[in-house]
């Protein structure tokens, strides 16, 4: 979808300069405060027009004049609820063509972005593994709410080093500090090989919805492109970048250059600083950063974080131990940045994690669930290691000698027909108490496996074994039982 078919080339030039001016407003606290007063000095003017954004003030005095009605109607176009826009905000709109223009802008690029079409997704070549996968999803939906519509589950997400070099006050992934580098020079076959292993293991398509930075800087391996290149040529796929390194201009280019051929939403960079954004701005004109997103990670900006890895050690966690009333208060709409239903590969320490979105928590502190993992000697016991995850750690149905228990951010509330599952962000319901009987009880307490439950359900309630397998076998498929069966040997957790 090109975002920008339906404008006018002064039209883009104009959008180009209006996100260069809210990222300014993001980023640094004293403008932002100017334009909420409607007191830019004379210098924050200039500083504006040197980056490119001489728009006149009058034309953008909604910032100031109607800031309620400007932010309601960009949220409204963001979700693309135009119709529910009242007359306020529209004569607000009338007024000032460019707060028009922003928010046509913001509903191309969200549509653009739409929510994920799950049935467009590719079906993985391995039934086991399509099945997991299709369970994640469904999991992801239900705990995450809107967020988890909107992920699309990248089947691999890859580390080309074994730490990070920046290490990021608000890491989610509380990665430790960089220790080794993949060497591309002496490592590209044994890259290639593994690459090759995943297409013939879950097919191309599969293979190509892959992270190849995942919890690292993509800036510390300095073949990073080159590993993005060879990727691109046994794949066909064009994987993403998020770099934290913007103020290395040289750095940014060769990623602008690489991404160039698009459009493509990448490199999206994340700022630290408002130092870090002034090189950007300065090394980058409005127009050549037009379709790159620029992420304010400033301590003092007001953009909520999501409290996992490092922020949750600073502030002892908050969730996890909450009951289902607290987690709705104190959670972050988004709740995780992990967006990866798959394979957790460091292609340095040779290490594997199965692994899926959820909520953080004391529990899971990155935002992700591990239901496995292993390690692998090289590439040619790869296929092996990964084949035997699948067989171990991906039924088709729930196994008999397993505790069979719901996810662990629901809570089971019984009702006269039946029961309710609630998670953080939905309810769902399960009727016909003549059908389930007290199976909602006992999978709650979580302490008999699949066969205990079986018997005690079928002897003690009459409860038809065949009606009962087919009910757990529908919260299985939808992604409400756990198959975290043990952490034992998961990575320690912010140690």
């Amino acid at each position: 979808m090109n975002v920008f078919e339906s404008f006018t080339g002064n039209e883009i030039n104009q959008i180009a300069q209006l996100k260069r001016l809210f990222e300014c407003i993001n980023g640094d606290r004293a403008l932002r405060m100017a334009v909420t007063k409607n007191e830019i000095t004379p210098a924050q003017n200039e500083r504006l027009r040197k980056i490119g954004v001489t728009l006149d003030l009058p034309d953008i005095a909604f910032l100031w004049e109607a800031s309620y009605e400007g932010y309601a109607y960009m949220i409204a176009m963001e979700k693309n609820r135009e119709e529910q826009l009242d007359t306020g905000i529209l004569e607000v709109v009338d007024r000032y063509p460019l707060l028009e223009l922003w928010g046509k802008y913001l509903q191309r690029i969200y549509s653009s972005r739409c929510l994920c079409k799950w049935d467009s997704l590719p079906v993985p070549q391995n039934k086991k593994f399509a099945a997991w996968r299709k369970r994640r999803i469904a999991s992801v939906k239900s705990e995450l709410g809107y967020f988890g519509y909107q992920i699309s589950h990248p089947v691999f997400a890859f580390e080309l080093s074994e730490g990070c070099s920046v290490g990021c006050w608000f890491c989610s992934f509380a990665t430790k500090k960089l220790k080794a580098i993949l060497d591309y020079n002496t490592s590209r076959d044994y890259f290639r090989r593994i690459v090759q292993h995943c297409i013939d293991l879950f097919g191309k398509e599969q293979a190509a919805m892959a992270l190849p930075y995942y919890c690292t800087e993509p800036h510390d391996n300095p073949n990073y492109i080159d590993f993005l290149n060879d990727y691109e040529e046994l794949t066909g796929a064009v994987l993403c970048t998020s770099t934290a390194v913007g103020d290395d201009i040289s750095w940014v280019r060769q990623l602008l250059d690489y991404y160039k051929r698009g459009p493509y939403p990448w490199p999206r960079l994340s700022v630290l600083s408002l130092d870090m954004l002034n090189k950007i701005h300065d090394a980058f004109s409005p127009m050549e950063l037009i379709d790159i997103e620029l992420l304010m990670q400033m301590r003092e900006n007001p953009r909520q974080k999501v409290a996992g890895g490092r922020i949750l050690k600073e502030i002892d966690g908050l969730k996890g131990e909450k009951d289902i009333t607290n987690k709705h208060e104190l959670r972050v709409p988004q709740g995780s940045i992990a967006c990866a239903s798959g394979f957790h590969i460091n292609l340095v320490n040779r290490s594997i994690q199965l692994f899926s979105p959820c909520y953080i928590s004391k529990k899971w502190p990155y935002g992700y669930r591990v239901f496995d993992e292993s390690r692998y000697k090289d590439e040619n016991d790869f296929p092996e290691v990964i084949q035997a995850m699948v067989e171990r750690s991906m039924p088709l149905s729930p196994p008999m000698n397993k505790p069979l228990r719901f996810r662990d951010d629901i809570v089971c509330r019984p009702t006269e027909d039946g029961f309710d599952l609630l998670t953080p962000n939905q309810i769902h319901h399960f009727k016909g108490r003549e059908k389930c009987g007290p199976l909602g009880e006992l999978i709650a307490a979580g302490d008999s496996t699949y066969a205990q439950l079986t018997e005690k359900l079928v002897k003690e309630h009459s409860i038809n074994p065949i009606v009962l397998n087919t009910v757990v076998q529908r919260l299985f498929d939808g992604g409400f039982l756990d198959e975290v069966y043990s952490r034992k040997g998961i990575f320690p957790l912010l140690e």
